[in-house]
């Protein structure tokens, strides 16, 4: 049994798949076996594995698009005692794997572990918790469980997979909250799960206030936020989760920066409209 399954859904990007195998020789983790679940329509990917099969045991999966159905498909093929979700645009810090391999050795009571995410300039892009060390539950999940820094024991999760319904490429207007509606599923079957910021996963930082990001990607965004809330019953959530992107609306106008105060309002309607959609 490989010490770890690295799920990896791909689709448009080949020069980002270099980077990640590359961070993978320094992040140990022993016997690791890599799911490359392409997307794409051609064999743009064909020459990156080839590059790096002979360093990492690959596994090369064909999927029609959809983040949530590409990882379903390379949950049934995981053979490693964890599972990892890594993003096609992502990298891993130094040891990283090293780390989550001594955190589950040690804390047998845990079946679920997500890092802090940071930028290659070291700035949060991700999980942007006010605390860098706690247990997963409702009130923290939307910022502390993106998918590509969550690690999970695959024999205490069997059975469970992402809803297709949610995140990119699903053919629905809920572009996110696949990971975070599938660690809402994993507590509620009283799975046990942990956040510690000391653990880093890189990937580039693409939120509102940084401008980073598109109207129709804000609002999609919103929308699977919202979708994920009315789906799991945490209606107090919707208006904290409104309320921040007021905050930050606001705080946006006050420096003059119109256009991270206009995605913070597509945002927050997105997760309006969200949470109004039919189930």
């Amino acid at each position: 049994m490989p010490d770890f399954s690295l799920i990896l859904a791909t689709a448009g990007r080949t020069t980002e798949l270099h980077r990640f195998f590359a961070s993978l020789e320094s992040a140990g983790g022993g016997n690791c076996e890599c799911i490359v679940v392409d997307q794409n329509p051609d064999d743009r990917v064909r020459p990156v594995l080839s590059a790096w099969e002979e360093r990492t045991a690959i596994i090369h999966l064909r999927a029609s698009p959809g983040l949530s159905h590409a990882r379903n498909v390379g949950l049934a093929a995981a053979k490693g005692a964890v599972v990892a979700f890594p993003d096609d645009d992502c990298w891993y810090s130094p040891r990283l794997l090293d780390e989550v391999k001594s955190f589950f050795a040690d804390n047998p009571g845990y079946a679920l572990l997500s890092a802090g995410v940071r930028d290659e300039s070291g700035t949060l892009s991700g999980n942007r918790w006010v605390r860098d060390r706690c247990d997963l539950a409702t009130a923290n999940l939307f910022r502390t469980s993106v998918g590509m820094a969550l690690f999970v024991r695959r024999e205490r999760v069997s059975g469970f997979e992402f809803d297709e319904s949610l995140g990119a490429g699903a053919g629905t207007r809920f572009a996110s909250g696949e990971d975070t509606d599938y660690v809402f599923r994993l507590l509620e079957a009283g799975i046990k799960g942990r956040f510690d910021r000391r653990l880093t996963v890189h990937h580039p930082r693409r939120d509102m206030l940084s401008g980073g990001t598109t109207v129709p990607r804000a609002y999609a965004y919103g929308c699977g936020m919202g979708r994920v809330i009315r789906k799991q019953g945490k209606l107090p959530l919707l208006p904290a989760f409104v309320a921040f992107d007021l905050v930050r609306l606001g705080y946006s106008l006050l420096r003059g920066e119109l256009g991270p105060a206009r995605l913070c309002a597509v945002h927050g309607r997105g997760i309006v409209s969200g949470y109004a959609a039919a189930k």
